[in-house]
């Protein structure tokens, strides 16, 4: 029982242009029964018109969180009270936080709710048995507006605007490192299912889920469309983005193969992980996914059987890193993982997004084919680097191509798309990170992004939109040189020919 507290796109296959630009919904999930901790927690299918979920960490005492959450929900009682809107709790979280919901909503304007929703965070703040709280935000897709597309990978060359691929090919390939790429899940694409391990999916409700159920070890892509019905969700209608398929295409898909594209990091492992659905997904998932995915314990998830050695998480919404992001990011960074975010798409300072704004992250910026800076990319001092994202909106094959579904809303036939976006740049640098945990396995995110900034190339000088290291960063990732600062383990020094050889035959 819960603890209730009284008071146009595309079709076909082939090679297309798409790309999106989703604002944070006003979203929220309803409540949802309390789970033991060993099953996945029930879900309802039917999202309420503003945001209605709080995240509640308690601190902690001699007596333990159980003691801890009875007495909060004992002090959230009279909060209810003084707010005339019942409380209800709904599961707890990867890290103890507390999950609760404000019920009896119906019926009130999304203003009053998102009033109500302030209030109550703020007083649970000001509970000393609280050390934090604050509103389950929702974080969408970070893609950009698009056009037509055919193409060819020019984001990899060796030029002054692309990567320098081949050259860090001619150090590593990637395998034996395993990236964890959170978002909308995955289509199991010819060329990419080869690279693709076990994953999980992560959506509690099934709304967003699209898919007939919540929580599961199903982490494969039913399709994100929305229709003009649905009105609880902005930028409606629209197709379906199969936005995890292009993601992980960029970072690994299968290469030398004599199909489609090539993949960053070739030889190493995705690992899908479902967090984004129709209009986005909650914070309160993708905490729970940050923790799996680098191989931490998740009530009622289980164990991840290959913990990332990188994460990349294409999606992001407004506001600051919150708490709830940053002990996330935290608990996998001291597990050694590199966390790599995409800035976001509002041609505004990345700083007041998140988890672009969260600490030891690797916030990547969005450049386009001459180096200059990408018209709708995020910039300032929260970005570490930036990568190639490309623009369509003159010419398709100026975005980044990699691998996708031409269905319109359910999946159809596997194809190739140019996108655009810091979801489309933030890829590039997982990928030349995963290049360097193929040289050391061992070696730390703190070091990985030291390298990755140290070894960038110098910002082109361009007419339009000039990077410079104040605002997009230590310049554009060069997997060539990036590559050639590690120097392998003295046990793996013998298999380093070896590689060389087999990757320029």
């Amino acid at each position: 029982m819960p603890h209730s507290l009284s008071s146009g796109r595309r079709a076909g296959t082939g090679i297309i242009a798409a790309s999106f630009l989703l604002a944070a919904p006003a979203l929220a999930l309803e409540p949802t029964p309390e789970q033991p901790t060993d099953t996945p927690p029930a879900v309802t299918d039917a999202p309420v018109q503003a945001p209605t979920r709080i995240i509640v960490k308690f601190v902690e005492n001699a007596e333990g969180r159980v003691q801890n959450l009875t007495a909060a929900i004992q002090s959230a009682e009279t909060l209810s009270e003084q707010i005339g809107v019942s409380l209800t709790h709904v599961r707890t979280l990867s890290d103890g936080a507390q999950l609760v919901e404000l019920a009896e909503v119906e019926g009130l304007t999304a203003g009053i709710v998102a009033q109500t929703l302030e209030q109550a965070v703020a007083d649970l703040n000001a509970n000393p048995d609280v050390e934090y709280a604050e509103p389950d935000a929702i974080m969408t897709i970070e893609q950009a507006v698009n056009d037509p597309l055919f193409g060819q990978q020019w984001h990899y060359e060796n030029t002054a605007a692309a990567i320098s691929l081949p050259q860090g090919w001619d150090n590593a390939d990637g395998s034996g490192a395993v990236v964890a790429v959170l978002d909308t899940g995955h289509r199991p694409h010819p060329d990419l299912a080869a690279n693709l391990l076990p994953g999980y999916d992560f959506i509690t409700n099934v709304t967003v889920a699209n898919d007939g159920n919540g929580r599961d070890s199903n982490p494969e892509d039913p399709g994100d469309w929305v229709t003009n019905a649905e009105t609880w969700c902005p930028n409606r209608p629209r197709d379906s983005s199969w936005h995890g398929t292009h993601v992980a295409g960029t970072i690994a898909a299968v290469t030398n193969n004599a199909t489609g594209v090539a993949g960053v990091a070739r030889g190493a492992r995705i690992v899908p992980v479902r967090v984004l659905g129709k209009c986005g997904g909650s914070l309160s998932d993708i905490v729970d996914a940050i923790r799996w995915s680098a191989g931490l314990s998740v009530p009622g998830a289980p164990t991840n059987a290959h913990p990332a050695d990188v994460i990349n998480m294409s999606l992001g919404g407004g506001g600051a890193c919150g708490p709830s992001y940053q002990d996330a990011i935290d608990d996998a960074i001291a597990e050694g993982v590199t966390v790599v975010v995409a800035a976001g798409n509002s041609n505004a300072d990345a700083s007041n997004y998140r988890p672009a704004s969260c600490q030891g992250v690797i916030t990547v910026a969005a450049t386009k084919d001459d180096g200059g800076r990408a018209y709708y990319s995020n910039f300032g001092s929260a970005v570490e680097i930036a990568a190639p994202g490309g623009e369509t909106f003159q010419q398709a094959s100026r975005g980044v191509l990699s691998t996708l579904n031409s269905g319109l809303q359910g999946p159809a036939n596997d194809n190739y798309a140019f996108y655009q976006g810091t979801s489309m740049a933030a890829p590039h640098v997982a990928g030349v990170a995963a290049l360097l945990y193929d040289l050391d396995p061992n070696i730390t995110p703190a070091t990985v992004s030291t390298v990755l900034q140290n070894t960038a190339k110098p910002f082109p000088t361009v007419t339009t939109r000039q990077c410079s290291t104040t605002n997009c960063g230590a310049g554009i990732v060069d997997a060539g040189a990036a590559t050639a600062a590690i120097t392998p383990p003295s046990s793996q020094s013998a298999s380093i020919p070896w590689v060389k050889i087999l990757l320029k035959n």
